[in-house]
């Protein structure tokens, strides 16, 4: 064997004598070794991902039958609860009438989850004569309990008639007899709320809840066993394909030390880049050097995009999609560094507890995403300067802008605020150059302006309403 050693412009051989096996005698029972283990690898790793998604097929269905099963104790639960409510109820202290559970109640109707539809759907899966038969008597005693409410509803809209309210008329209706319609208002009141709050009414759904409840019982047993018959053939196979990749390391390793001295100097210069932070150079010709490097590269390139993906996270308002407080917060420590005009407007819902109270939380929600929409669409400029700082306040700064501007901005947000039929109140503050105001003078100049404004809306919806 010769080595090369560098002299002038040319190389010197030196021939030296090696003692010992020669290497085709070991590299090519390793390579039979090698190419017969990582053959077995296939195989296992094939038939573990197949046991794996066998056991992934069987969570998702188990999912799917839980939700499913769910959905129907859930679908019973809504329609009750919310009839419940208006019979409890059926008009306000001030003699408007309670259509926010009937409303509800409709919208229930409208779901794909009503008993009959899901028992049809499971006798398709083939889940079992005894989960089927659990399943067909919920639905029929859901069915018999919308039978009811039909009536009850039917009872009390003949005691308390509804306002011509477009969503309503989709209410079930259920004929009277001579008997009932002979029945004094408060009688026909009443019979409408034994019908609901009797035992016999709870009774059935207590029945209801039972015969899910064993379902479900029926179901987790059985994917319990299938899972667990799965999850030991996956034992196995890990096991084996562990000992399997025990030898190729063994193996791996004997070829390491011969090819050790290639590796040491561009392992430490890769550490060194590492310790800094910074993307790897490919300095090695070796290919799994430089795949090393460039999965190093990717993982650093994809963590940055985590964090930032993290941080713009962290500082979005999940309901409107505008940054929130903490983004402006952020904002404030650097806006007292620049210079330039400045206006800050912080807006305030009007009303909002009163339509939660009325109408539910998700028309409130609405409302807050609703009136989101109309900020970004009149103070927008595309740089994330609209902001929601909680609950029903808002926040939007404008930069290098004219009065005038801030002035035609919120004529164009309140035409906005009357299209969509909202309630705003807006305060704002202005100045020429930041160098002479902190933002949160400004900010705090604006909350009181807003404050002014809602007070004079209040006041105005007080004057109305005694009137």
């Amino acid at each position: 064997m010769y080595y090369g050693t560098k002299k002038g412009d040319g190389f010197v051989k030196e021939k030296s004598k090696i003692r010992g096996i020669p290497a085709n005698t070991i590299v090519l029972p390793l390579e039979i070794a090698l190419s017969i283990l990582l053959i077995l690898i296939i195989i296992l790793v094939i038939e573990l991902n197949r046991s794996n998604n066998k056991l992934a097929d069987l969570l998702e269905q188990s999912g799917i039958y839980q939700l499913e099963v769910w959905n129907l104790q859930a679908g019973v639960n809504t329609l009750s609860e919310t009839i419940t409510n208006y019979i409890q109820k059926p008009v306000f202290d001030d003699g408007s009438s309670n259509i926010g559970p009937l409303i509800a109640y409709v919208q229930e109707l409208d779901r794909d989850r009503r008993g009959p539809q899901i028992a049809d759907r499971f006798r398709n899966l083939n889940v079992g004569s005894d989960a089927q038969s659990l399943l067909d008597n919920a639905a029929e005693i859901s069915v018999a309990m919308m039978e009811i409410q039909s009536h009850a509803i039917t009872l009390m809209r003949s005691v308390y008639p509804l306002p011509p309210v477009p969503e309503l008329s989709a209410l079930p209706d259920s004929p009277l007899t001579d008997e009932e319609l002979s029945l004094p208002e408060e009688g026909r009141a009443g019979l409408a709320r034994r019908l609901i709050l009797d035992q016999d009414y709870v009774q059935m759904k207590y029945f209801v809840a039972e015969d899910i409840s064993t379902c479900n019982n029926i179901f987790a047993q059985e994917f319990s066993r299938l899972t667990l018959e799965t999850k030991q053939h996956v034992k196995i196979l890990r096991t084996v394909l562990w000992c399997v990749i025990f030898s190729i390391v063994i193996i791996l390793f004997f070829i390491f030390i011969v090819i050790l001295f290639w590796l040491v100097k561009p392992l430490r210069d890769h550490s060194r880049e590492i310790s800094s932070d910074k993307d790897m150079k490919q300095t090695s010709r070796i290919l799994e050097m430089q795949v090393l490097v460039n999965a190093y590269n990717a993982l650093l390139n994809r963590r940055n995009k985590l964090e930032s993906i993290l941080r713009s996270a962290a500082e979005t308002d999940t309901l409107t999609g505008l940054p929130n407080r903490y983004s402006m917060k952020r904002y404030e420590l650097e806006a007292d560094e620049e210079s330039g005009s400045m206006a800050v407007i912080v807006f305030d819902i009007n009303f909002l507890k009163q339509v939660n109270d009325t109408q539910g939380h998700l028309a409130g929600d609405q409302l807050i995403r609703t009136t989101g929409e109309c900020i970004r669409e009149s103070f927008d400029n595309g740089n994330n300067n609209c902001y929601r700082l909680g609950g029903d306040e808002f926040a939007a700064v404008l930069r290098d802008c004219s009065e005038e501007n801030v002035k035609a901005r919120i004529e164009h947000f309140r035409l906005a605020l009357k299209r969509e039929n909202i309630s705003v109140s807006v305060g704002y503050a202005f100045t020429e150059n930041i160098d002479k105001r902190s933002f949160k003078e400004l900010f705090d100049e604006a909350d009181r302006r807003m404050y002014e404004n809602k007070k004079q809306i209040h006041e105005l919806e007080f004057d109305n309403s005694t009137d």
